[in-house]
Formats: C-alpha cells, sequence, structure tokens
C-alpha cells in the first residue's frame, strides 16, 4: 500500500491560492466561478479566500477571472440571506464566519449595508451573541494607519504598529486582510478610490477672489480634512514641510499639519489643492496669513 501525505494548506502564499482559483475555473470551464463551484473543486475553502483577499469578488479579480460584481444590493435580499443561512445552520444566531463560509455575500458585505454586523441581525429578528465584540470598521483602522503615516512621514512598518503609537496591531491588520502588505494596499486603494472628495469646488480664480474681497460666500466644505484628504495632502507634499522642508523621516519631534493656503477664515475652501504640509512651527508661524504678498 503506497502512503502519501495530502498538500499542506497551512501558510500557503497569495499565488498558491490564486492559481488554484485559476485551476479550477479551467477545470470547469467558467471564466468565473461560484462559491459552490469552488467548495465542490477547489483545494481550499471560499472561506480561505475571503480571508485572505478581504472577500470572494476581489480573489477572482485577482486571479484574473471575470467578477460578477454587484453594487446596491437590496436589503431585502441581503435579509433573505441572513435568515436562509440561519435556516440552514438552524441557529437564533449567526457569527460572520459562519456567514462567510454559507452565505452568498460577504459578512463586510451585511455590516457596511446595515452599519454593523448586530445590527443586521437585529433586522432580521436574529439575537446577538453575549461574545459578540463588535468589529472594528476598515474606516478605523485606515484613519489609524493615516494618522501614523502622517507622524513617522514616511510608510510604517509592522514593528510601529503598537502603542502609544497605534492604537491597532499589526496582527490586526493582518487578520483583516491577509497580510501586512495587503492592509497597505488595501490602505493606498482606499484613499485614492477616494480622491474624488478632495477635488477642486472650483476654479482656483475663484477662490483667490473670495480672499481678496470682504465678502466671504458660504464655505461649500467642511473646515477640517478627512483623514483621506490629510494622506494625499502629506503625499503631494512627500510629508515634509513645504516652508522649511523639515520631515519627521529625517528630523525626529517634527509634527505635520495640513494647513489652508488660502485661510479658511478668508474663504479658503478644504479642497487638495487648496491645503498644503507644514511643520507645526511653520503652521503656528503663519496663522491666518497667506503664504504669498499677492495674498494668495
Amino acid at each position: 500500500m503506497r502512503f502519501e501525505l495530502k498538500p499542506d494548506n497551512r501558510n500557503c502564499s497569495d499565488d498558491t491560492l490564486l492559481e488554484d482559483l485559476r485551476e479550477v475555473a479551467s477545470q470547469i470551464g467558467k471564466r468565473t466561478l461560484t462559491k459552490a463551484d469552488y467548495s465542490a473543486h477547489g483545494r481550499f475553502s471560499p472561506a480561505t479566500m475571503q480571508k485572505r483577499f478581504r472577500s470572494w469578488n476581489r480573489a477572482l479579480e485577482l486571479a484574473g477571472l471575470v467578477v460578477a460584481k454587484r453594487v446596491s444590493i437590496p436589503h431585502e435580499e441581503l435579509k433573505a440571506e441572513l435568515r436562509r443561512v440561519a435556516e440552514i445552520l438552524d441557529k437564533r444566531t449567526i457569527t460572520t464566519k459562519e456567514f462567510d463560509e454559507h452565505g452568498s455575500f460577504s459578512s463586510a458585505t451585511i455590516a457596511n449595508a446595515f452599519g454593523s454586523w448586530s445590527k443586521a441581525l437585529d433586522e432580521v429578528g436574529l439575537e446577538v451573541s453575549e461574545n459578540w465584540n463588535e468589529r472594528t470598521s476598515d474606516e478605523e483602522l485606515f484613519n489609524n494607519l493615516a494618522h501614523i503615516w502622517e507622524i513617522l512621514g514616511v510608510q510604517p512598518k509592522r514593528d510601529d504598529m503598537h502603542p502609544p503609537l497605534s492604537r491597532f496591531s499589526a496582527s490586526t491588520y493582518a487578520r483583516r486582510f491577509g497580510t501586512w502588505r495587503n492592509a497597505l494596499k488595501a490602505f493606498i486603494d482606499s484613499a485614492v478610490q477616494n480622491k474624488k472628495t478632495s477635488q477642486s469646488i472650483g476654479p482656483k480664480k475663484k477662490i483667490v477672489k473670495q480672499c481678496r474681497t470682504t465678502k466671504i460666500s458660504k464655505h461649500k466644505t467642511s473646515r477640517n480634512p478627512s483623514w483621506r484628504l490629510r494622506f494625499l495632502v502629506n503625499r503631494k507634499d512627500n510629508f515634509a514641510c513645504r516652508a522649511c522642508g523639515r520631515s519627521p523621516a529625517n528630523e525626529r519631534g517634527v509634527v505635520l499639519h495640513v494647513d489652508h493656503i488660502v485661510p479658511w477664515s478668508k474663504g479658503g475652501e478644504t479642497t487638495l489643492e487648496n491645503l498644503q504640509t507644514l511643520c507645526e512651527v511653520c503652521n503656528l508661524g503663519k496663522s491666518d496669513l497667506a503664504m504669498n504678498e499677492d495674498g494668495s
């Protein structure tokens, strides 16, 4: 009798997982795969793919397969899927892991649609487990990462992710996004994909005109930039002060601020082109003065 060990499925690389998706698709002659297809023919589980790549569709996309993307899925359809999984498991409460293994959507899709996983369960009359701790949102993780990036002036490393600098460990990011590297990629993708929110609301001439007149029109943006906009401004200026060139990357203790070029008090808006990176010293010295003599 010949004995052979089964392939070791632990700690496989991303490439190994993606290649298996491609092999299954080729085997059954499809350009895309459902979770049921992969469960029947794949080496790993759909849940493994979702955990590593954040979603089933993301795994298909990285494997070069066709993704049947859906946006704005009706809440009734999502609730029906929650009820269906609960009936299959014959349980009054289900975990995100259980839903990811049996549901047609990801638990993240459900949580995003209803605000949180617990709210989604409540919507369909299911119970929330006593041991349930509300999952930290991607937005909180990204906000934390942007804050650390600004403090360091360079891309954070795994060893940087500890208190008091970071609220969350590198392991938290790795568990959420598959690997630390994937977490950084997801962060950048999120910042860039939302770049439209940081674009100018009008020609620059209009902004300059506002600061030269006594009548200031109502602001069309909020005064404080989001973490996405702060990151984009800092990245544009290479995480260095535009006035003196100092950066926390090469000088310990330098604190970066995001400053309005045309001051907020004089009508300047919170947009990418009207924001700049200044160190704390230069920003406090500038106050609400314009950068140039011509008032701009």
